[in-house]
């Protein structure tokens, strides 16, 4: 009986370790996610900016970083990092026509 007992102590414990190692690192991986996003958000906003002020080259450089921040963050969302792909492409395209027409 003591046994058996000892045995139930020791899975439960087994079990409530692992656990919590797993949750700790979903949470830490969420966390990394998620400030990853954030600053796709924000480099997004920017390139809009840039386009508004007519700074292809700034709204290139933020456009590519945003596309590296979304690839760090692991988005298995292949629609979203193909359109950010093109509009990093076309903004580039652009700015460096304007850059060769100088």
């Amino acid at each position: 009986m003591k046994k058996s007992v000892r045995l139930s102590l020791i899975i439960v414990a087994t079990v409530a370790a692992i656990s919590t190692t797993v949750a700790a690192s979903t949470f830490i991986q969420s966390n990394e996610k998620l400030h990853e996003l954030e600053r796709a958000a924000r480099l997004q906003n920017l390139s809009v900016i840039a386009i508004k002020n007519n700074d292809f080259a700034l709204a290139c450089k933020s456009q590519t970083e945003a596309e590296k921040a979304l690839s760090h963050a692991n988005l298995r969302s292949e629609d979203v990092l193909g359109m950010v792909n093109k509009s990093s492409g076309e903004l580039c395209s652009k700015a460096a026509k304007v850059i060769a027409s100088k």
